[in-house]
Parts: C-alpha cells; sequence; structure tokens
C-alpha cells in the first residue's frame, strides 16, 4: 500500500537507439503517481563518469511526481502528463529523489 493515494497516470517515455542510423524507437508505459504541481527550487546537478568535478545549478521546478516505492524511472525519460483540463504537457525530469525508512524505498520523487 502506498504512504500516498496514487490517483493519477504519467506516461513515461524512454527512447533507445539513434536517429542517424534510424534505429531509434520508443517506448511508452502508464504509470501510476501522484502529482504536485507549482514552481519549486530545487538543485539539478550534472556530472561525466570519471570526471572529479559535479557541476551543480539552482532550477525551478514546475510540477513534482510522487512514485510508490522504487520507480523504474531514469534521468534521461520523458514524463507525459494530462491534468483534469484536457491539457497534456511533457516534462523531462531535473531531479530523482527515493526517499527511504529503514533503508527500503518508500516513494520516488521526481522533480520535473
Amino acid at each position: 500500500m502506498a504512504i500516498m493515494p496514487m490517483k493519477q497516470t504519467v506516461t513515461r517515455i524512454r527512447k533507445s537507439g539513434s536517429d542517424w542510423d534510424g534505429t531509434e524507437s520508443e517506448e511508452r508505459v502508464d504509470m501510476k503517481c501522484a502529482i504536485t504541481e507549482g514552481a519549486k527550487l530545487v538543485r539539478s546537478s550534472s556530472g561525466t563518469s570519471g570526471v572529479q568535478s559535479i557541476s551543480s545549478t539552482e532550477v525551478v521546478s514546475t510540477a513534482q511526481i510522487y512514485f510508490d516505492k522504487l520507480a523504474d524511472v531514469q534521468p534521461t525519460d520523458e514524463f507525459e502528463y494530462t491534468n483534469e483540463l484536457g491539457i497534456t504537457r511533457k516534462y523531462p525530469p531535473l531531479t530523482i529523489d527515493i526517499k527511504r525508512l529503514n533503508g527500503k524505498p518508500i516513494l520516488t520523487v521526481v522533480s520535473v
């Protein structure tokens, strides 16, 4: 049972392959979630494997997507959400945070 009600649905779009050789494919998966829309200041970090420094910037998140337990989300995914007014938006993730209780994942929070 989720720690908060997951009454909304978001579509995770994961692309694989390469566009230049024509092997690009798109996987679309509907996921149950809870979404909170509103501006929030988050710190987005970027770095390359093997590099000694990681740069971080402060960005404004327009929504937070909450998934139950440990969700299969990656920084390269894109999320598509249709709100109650029928407006569809696509969001790239800014940060992915995993909330844990006694070492077990209880919530995945994606700021977009």
